[in-house]
């Protein structure tokens, strides 16, 4: 008799952890809203100088800078996950524009589709380009994000034969969440179950102007 009581112990808390792991599977949020919106500062815009020198003088660039900045509306990036695939669509004032992106998950490959999702009009490789990338990892530097505990990491990708040299990747990732970072922008590199939950993407040589990605919602 204790010998099947035993067995029975062991069976029931078997089904316990087996049901408190699928829960945690099941729990990842499927669905995510990001808000892109872009910062401008005019003594850093100022700073840049191209290869190919402009005429204009700094008065007027700073001017045309600051008025494009400003009338570029916020805009919202819509992700959902179904299964290897991340699905990806923008929304301006709560309407579509564009088509869909789908990209695959462990390849990097961007599938463009037109809104009715049936037609694959283009193919591109995300991962075809081998960039450099310098990753500096602070654990330390820790935010809470939409319940999710994130550590600050940067991407540096480097290109010496872009006017702007460098990309800089400055960002709250969660390794909570099993998604790659190209799940929410598109980064020539594969970084697999690192999250991001907020992104400040901008140039070495052009520090005045930066993309800010925050996370609003899941679902």
């Amino acid at each position: 008799m204790k010998h099947i009581n035993s067995i029975l112990l062991f069976l029931i808390l078997t089904s316990c952890s087996t049901s408190k792991k699928l829960t945690k599977v099941n729990s990842q949020p499927t669905k995510f809203v990001f808000k892109k919106s872009m910062f401008f500062s005019i003594n850093g815009a100022i700073e840049f100088k191209p290869k190919a020198d402009s005429l204009m003088n700094r008065e007027t660039k700073k001017l045309q800078i600051s008025e494009f900045l400003t009338q570029t509306p916020e805009t919202e990036i819509h992700i959902k996950i179904e299964n290897d695939s991340i699905w990806r669509h923008i929304e301006q004032y709560g309407k579509m524009i564009g088509d869909y992106l789908m990209v695959e998950k462990s390849n990097g490959i961007l599938n463009y589709y037109d809104k009715s999702k049936t037609v694959n009009y283009k193919k591109y490789d995300l991962f075809a380009k081998n960039h450099k990338y310098e990753i500096l990892e602070n654990r330390k530097d820790r935010k809470k994000i939409n319940g999710y505990d994130c550590y600050k990491l940067t991407l540096i990708k480097q290109d010496i034969k872009n006017d702007l040299v460098n990309t800089i990747y400055e960002m709250y990732v969660t390794n909570l969440i099993e998604l790659p970072i190209h799940s929410v922008v598109n980064i020539t590199k594969l970084v697999p179950n690192t999250f991001p939950m907020e992104i400040i993407i901008s140039e070495k040589n052009l520090s005045g102007i930066s993309e800010k990605y925050e996370l609003l919602r899941t679902k």
